[in-house]
């Protein structure tokens, strides 16, 4: 029996599966952290066909020094990925508070490069100095806490990026561009007008669409962002006829909500396609939220500032959390059960 042929078949079918998985959950529903599950079950399952069988002809010699090759780069960045996530966090956190002012919000960045520095680094070198069962269990299942929850931001990060992807074929009838506060209480600040541009484009690789824009006043503008941003859509020549504006919402979930009310008044088609407009860093969110609101759209990012960016996804995670945080402290619970009772019976019995 070749066990080669059976467990390249065995490969071979888990990679076909992957990419079933994949495509049919981005065609279904895209707004899920199940799509970067099945990105991640496909990438996977498809690198393993590849090297599987090279491994089998590793007496090459080029295949050989590709493997080894292939080994020590995948090895140089598994080593190198936590040292680059802690500097990137640690720099654009301080970026961001010597720019924009030390509060609660602009520290995140800086606070979770510390807690990787705290976890990796000084917990291994006083594990000999508090040697015990609890603490073992203690840090077991902080681990079990550490790694989940970074697993999780992997998935949301995967997810965002797959939603970030471009339809080229698909036309889109509303495109909605989400508002994010103004200067001076009436004009748009750089990231909104970033976020307005993106909208115009998408707008004009639509030819018949709407744009529309959406944003309340807050309580230290002098009009509202939806106002705002479109007097910058007309100074960038988008004709009035083509213009909805929104100008009730206070925040994300009212953009959506109200927008929707909005496009139904005026649209002249059934079910048209919406598409939401705002930056890179909380596109994923605001699809999570119109989700929820049974609104179907996709969406696209704008660009900002990297030392923002990272600052604010890093928000906009703590704040899918937040939504997601029953089943969330339900599996920390379970999870605290578990290893309780293994410690537990490890002691027991002496092991």
């Amino acid at each position: 029996m070749d066990y080669f042929l059976i467990l390249l078949s065995i490969f071979l079918l888990s990679a076909i599966l992957g990419i079933t998985w994949f495509i049919l959950q981005y065609r279904k529903e895209k707004r899920s952290l199940w799509l970067g599950i099945s990105f991640l079950f496909a990438l996977i399952t498809v690198l393993a066909n590849i090297s599987f069988p090279l491994i089998r002809i590793s007496d090459i010699g080029f295949i050989r020094v590709m493997l080894i090759g292939g080994a020590l780069l995948v090895g140089i960045v598994i080593l190198l990925f936590p040292l680059v996530l802690i500097l990137s966090m640690l720099i654009s956190g301080i970026r961001l508070m010597r720019r924009e002012g030390i509060t609660l919000s602009h520290m995140l960045s800086f606070g979770f490069g510390i807690a990787y520095i705290l976890y990796l680094i000084i917990w291994p070198l006083l594990e000999g100095t508090f040697k015990s069962t609890f603490f073992d269990f203690l840090y077991t299942y902080l681990s079990f806490v550490f790694f989940f929850t970074l697993f999780i931001f992997v998935l949301y990060t995967v997810t965002n990026m797959l939603n970030l992807l471009k339809h080229f074929r698909k036309k889109y009838q509303y495109i909605i561009v989400l508002g994010s506060g103004l200067r001076n209480g009436k004009e748009v600040t750089p990231l909104l007008a970033n976020r307005v541009d993106k909208g115009i484009q998408a707008y004009r690789e639509n030819p018949g669409s709407i744009l529309v824009l959406s944003g309340g006043r807050g309580a230290d503008e002098k009009i509202a962002e939806g106002e705002a941003m479109k007097q910058y859509a007309l100074q960038q020549g988008v004709p009035a006829s083509d213009i909805l504006v929104e100008d009730k919402s206070v925040n994300t979930r009212e953009n959506l909500l109200f927008s929707q009310q909005l496009i139904r008044r005026h649209m002249t088609i059934n079910e048209p396609n919406l598409l939401v407009v705002t930056t890179r860093y909380h596109v994923l969110r605001a699809l999570l939220l119109a989700k929820n609101l049974g609104i179907a759209c996709d969406g696209r990012g704008s660009r900002t500032k990297l030392y923002f960016s990272i600052n604010a996804f890093i928000r906009e995670w703590i704040a899918y959390l937040v939504l997601w945080k029953k089943p969330y402290i339900i599996i920390l619970i379970g999870a605290f059960i578990v290893i309780a009772l293994l410690y537990g019976l490890q002691a027991l019995l002496g092991i």
